[in-house]
């Protein structure tokens, strides 16, 4: 039995429960589901303390206070995640009624490149020509230690580094660039930003099912699944690469104006790369590339994509066969996984002693442009690599799995094929080994093709053309500031 101290305490602790229980009820009201579970468990505690133990085996002593101990952690929990709620809520109202000025605010994603990155240095080279401040929202520290390297306006990526001057520049941001979901760990930062409108740069051309089209079972219905949802719009612009495919990114976001600018990261692919475009990435995997290319010898880039719940297929993709085959010609296999399939690379490394594996979370781009071919499955980079014309083999040894389990395809995008389609590895060394890598003039045909069916402009240019549509929305948020609100009603005068 416990003792009349213990259950003193437990009084005590129940009826302080009790009264913020009382306070959360008051506090929203959409915690009410959560808030039954903890009271449930209150009146089990008190009941369990009230029961007689003669047909059962007493209680230890700290059954109790355990219990309690439990319940307070989780109204800890639950206290903080609605004040969370309430801040944001509050934040965003703020975001919206906050005058806006020219600030535009680059949203990094998981790591310092894609289109982002390169329309922010371009914002950034130019930003005191275009009279704009280009602040660089971070997903990290190390994000904040490049841009600030750089020279740029970064935020703090801890919350609570920011000075006023931070929260005055988002609140005053009359334009925010994403290049993917805005799903930054700054709880705060979507909220700050609300009132800005939204250009979204996505990464890539795809030919899987993505935002409000990947939708997958009632299992996975939860918090995460809708807040990733609910950053797939309303953008005030979007932006793809040509103007025939708006309808196809219509079925997947929703977005007031669609503008074909291309995408910036594929810029580094029309020039030397500059030490700023080589921020972020792996250099020793660039400089390993570059020593290859001296030597006369190939670039072999392997860059599939992710697989949904199976990140162990890479295992059983064949590696070893693609790594002999290159090591025989003396050329260089590189290989890039998507973060997802990343913690396989300790257990393949040590069997591939001669292969590069391109360190997770890196930019890729200033990389691409090395590599003397690509080695793909189902990636958008295939369609970013059409701009270097070089020769692209597809790969795809778990075809079936992948459709049945992962993703639908829009395959129909590759009604002609721009290189060899192989599904195991033996007969993808075969193509490796050979000096033509078994391209055709059919395929190098229908890479141009395809580069003209989806690049309305293939020209380097494309981070300009988005500072053309950044300037568009600073235009329509000062024309909106500029509109006053019609006067009220005069009273009527007495006679």
């Amino acid at each position: 039995m416990n003792s009349p101290c213990e259950l003193e305490l437990a009084d005590v602790a129940v009826a302080a429960i009790d009264a913020r229980l009382k306070h959360l009820e008051a506090f929203a009201d959409q915690a009410s589901g959560a808030i039954e579970q903890l009271v449930d468990a209150v009146l089990r505690v008190q009941e369990d303390r009230a029961a007689p133990a003669a047909d059962a085996s007493p209680a230890p002593p700290s059954a109790p206070a355990a219990a309690i101990d439990a319940l307070h952690r989780k109204l800890r929990d639950l206290e903080q995640q609605l004040a969370l709620d309430r801040a944001t809520r509050d934040f965003a109202h703020v975001s919206r009624m906050h005058p806006k000025a020219r600030i535009a605010v680059f949203v990094g994603t998981t790591y310092f490149g894609c289109n982002v990155k390169y329309a922010w240095l371009a914002a950034h080279e130019r930003a005191h020509e275009l009279d704009l401040q280009a602040w660089f929202l971070p997903f990290n520290e190390q994000q904040q230690q490049i841009v600030e390297s750089l020279g740029g306006l970064c935020f703090p990526a801890s919350p609570g580094a920011w000075t006023p001057e931070h929260l005055h520049a988002a609140l005053s941001a009359a334009v925010v660039v994403t290049t993917d979901h805005f799903l930054n760990p700054n709880p705060y930062a979507p909220a700050l930003l609300a009132g800005a409108r939204q250009i979204q740069l996505w990464h890539g051309v795809s030919i899987k099912e993505i935002g409000l089209r990947n939708l997958p079972g009632g299992r996975a219905l939860g918090p995460h699944l809708a807040r990733v949802l609910a950053t797939c719009g309303p953008y005030a612009a979007m932006v793809g690469t040509t103007a025939a495919a708006q309808q196809e990114w219509r079925r997947w976001f929703a977005f007031e104006r669609y503008a074909a600018t291309g995408y910036p990261r594929n810029d580094v692919l029309y020039r030397e790369p500059t030490p700023a475009d080589l921020a972020g990435c792996d250099r020793l995997a660039y400089d390993r590339a570059q020593a290859t290319l001296a030597r006369g010898k190939r670039v072999l880039l392997y860059a599939p994509t992710f697989r949904d719940g199976r990140p162990e297929w890479i295992l059983q993709a064949g590696l070893e066969h693609l790594a002999r085959a290159a090591a025989q010609h003396g050329d260089l296999l590189v290989v890039n996984l998507h973060p997802v399939e990343s913690p396989q690379i300790p257990r393949l490394a040590p069997h591939l002693p001669g292969v590069v594996f391109v360190t997770p979370r890196t930019d890729l781009y200033p990389l691409l442009g090395r590599a003397s071919a690509l080695i793909t499955d189902y990636s958008s980079i295939m369609f970013d690599y059409l701009h270097v014309d070089r020769p692209i083999l597809l790969y795809r040894p778990d075809h079936e799995a992948y459709v049945s389990q992962s993703r639908k395809l829009f395959d129909d995008k590759l009604a002609q094929t721009p290189g060899p389609l192989f599904t195991e590895a033996t007969s993808l060394a075969r193509a490796i080994r050979r000096e033509d890598l078994a391209q055709t003039d059919t395929f190098v045909q229908a890479r141009a093709n395809l580069r003209r069916q989806w690049f309305d402009d293939a020209d380097g240019s494309s981070a300009q053309r988005v500072l053309q549509e950044l300037e568009v929305e600073l235009g329509a948020v000062a024309a909106a500031a500029t509109r006053s609100p019609a006067p009220p009603p005069q009273a009527a005068r007495e006679p």
